[in-house]
């Protein structure tokens, strides 16, 4: 069956521009799609569109199922809550894809509530898949460490029919064999996986790269014949009124000068026409161009080299160890990432480095006087960015230019933090970090919902700057590139 959406437009009441305009797509419902674009492009509202949960022209007699859902009581058991969500459903049916999933048959009789975020996504998952249909997945890696991943992706490579929203690369490339692009309001397919896309991709910006540098010297090229004609035009006009006559007792044709002054003229006004009439062109060409505006860590240097030592510590969460006996240092210039299984105490490690977890046992020798930026795995923040700017004492000014080098629209500066996406919100906390010196940072699964040219420009601001950086993060491909060194919990 052919999913087909003709001369879809939409835009948000409160939105000067539309999110989509005119798109239209055939999609085999047999293929499995990634949906790529950067953050704000639209592709959770196209997944709303596709389900019926933004209205539009769209119709399908194809049942389509969005991850995530909402869960209707926490305090259930995810077996009670399944006739709800699910009523047409056999369990046994999700306890198979649970499996599949890795989830244990315990989890689903346990109150929702007191699952993981890792268990809850692989349960809502299940669901999705035990009901059949055409699956829309939004960010469904959400909460799922390295492994998780890499079993998720394995399941999903043996299905057909879905839409995966995702910004890790290596996951993408693993489950989905043709990818929906969107960009500028518009969309493209690509067949053949994200790898032939990533190609394809590279072979546009690299001509695009190439056909800039020829729009631009053919601007200089029209600005310079532009100015001779005008100079010429000039010399006509002062050799008409005698500026240029040598000889004073030559006769001097007036009408003769007359004219060619006036063609000179003429010369030089239609060269100045093909000039603005080149530049309006150059000008809406280059509008399609995305400068490369580098991202940059003011790191400072410490008084001494190694910056972190923990020694013998031992963590309890409800009586029972979290880990014992942990030993970590970090010195300047690593690149040190965390890893480790859901669950094992990631976050709380880097918490218990930058102060914020006192309860523990063991040595913990970091300096007062050593500047630490920290970047959660999430946060929310009632003001503007300006009112969060200032509780940071950052220069809002610089603060705004590091957040337009990550992508961010201006036109969303004003608005209150707390209804930006969650993509906005990632990139509103690591502009503040990049923004502050310091002499080690501290980021808690950074990449969560970044656009992917936004993960490429932090990957170079990282590997450029010497920064002293300590990380969570589950993309395996960035931290395969950016550590120097990685423990595992």
């Amino acid at each position: 069956m052919v999913i087909s959406l003709k001369n879809i437009t939409f835009s948000y009441a409160d939105s000067l521009e539309p999110v989509f305009k005119n798109i239209n797509l055939n999609l085999d419902s047999e293929r499995r799609f990634a949906l790529v674009g950067d953050n704000g492009a639209g592709k959770t509202t196209l997944l709303k569109i596709l389900c019926g949960e933004i209205k539009t022209d769209f119709r399908s007699v194809l049942p389509f199922n969005r991850f995530p859902f909402d869960f209707p009581d926490g305090g259930k058991s995810a077996y009670e809550a399944a006739h709800v969500i699910a009523p047409q459903t056999e369990f046994w049916e999700i306890m198979r894809e649970a499996d599949l999933l890795g989830l244990p048959d315990e989890t689903l009789y346990r109150p929702f509530d007191t699952l993981s975020g890792g268990e809850q996504t692989k349960f809502k998952l299940a669901v999705i898949f035990a009901r059949g249909g055409f699956a829309l997945l939004d960010e469904p890696t959400d909460h799922l460490d390295i492994y998780g991943r890499k079993r998720l992706a394995k399941y999903l490579s043996a299905k057909k029919g879905f839409i995966a929203v995702s910004h890790d690369k290596a996951f993408l490339n693993e489950c989905c064999n043709a990818v929906i692009a969107l960009e500028g309001g518009e969309a493209s397919v690509t067949h053949g996986g994200f790898a032939v896309y990533e190609e394809e991709r590279g072979k546009k910006a690299r001509a695009d790269a190439v056909k800039k540098s020829s729009l631009e010297a053919e601007r200089k090229r029209l600005k310079k014949s532009a100015l001779q004609s005008c100079s010429w035009a000039d010399a006509a006009e002062r050799e008409k009124f005698g500026g240029n006559v040598k000889a004073k007792h030559a006769a001097v044709d007036r009408g003769f000068l007359g004219a060619k002054a006036a063609k000179m003229q003429r010369r030089a006004a239609v060269a100045e026409a093909r000039r603005d009439k080149a530049e309006t062109e150059i000008q809406l060409l280059l509008k399609g161009f995305k400068e490369d505006d580098e991202l940059k860590i003011h790191c400072e240097k410490f008084f001494r080299a190694r910056l972190v030592y923990l020694s013998d510590i031992t963590v309890q969460v409800d009586g029972k160890p979290l880990f014992r006996n942990l030993n970590l240092t970090v010195d300047e210039g690593e690149r040190v990432a965390v890893t480790g299984a859901n669950g094992a105490g990631k976050t709380t490690l880097l918490k218990l480095v930058t102060g914020g977890f006192q309860n523990f046992c063991g040595v913990r020798d970091v300096s007062p006087k050593l500047k630490i930026s920290y970047v959660p795995q999430s946060f929310s923040f009632d003001g503007t960015l300006s009112d969060y700017a200032q509780m940071y004492s950052l220069d809002e000014g610089k603060y705004k230019a590091v957040l337009k080098k990550f992508g961010f629209d201006s036109k969303d500066f004003d608005r209150p933090v707390n209804l930006f996406s969650k993509g906005q919100k990632k990139k509103a906390a690591l502009a503040r970090s990049l923004s502050e010196k310091a002499n080690l940072y501290v980021w808690d699964e950074p990449l969560n919902y970044l656009d992917m040219s936004a993960r490429e420009r932090l990957e170079k601001a990282v590997l450029s700057s010497g920064a002293t950086l300590l990380f969570v993060e589950h993309d395996a491909a960035f931290a395969d590139t950016v550590a120097t060194r990685k423990i595992l919990l």
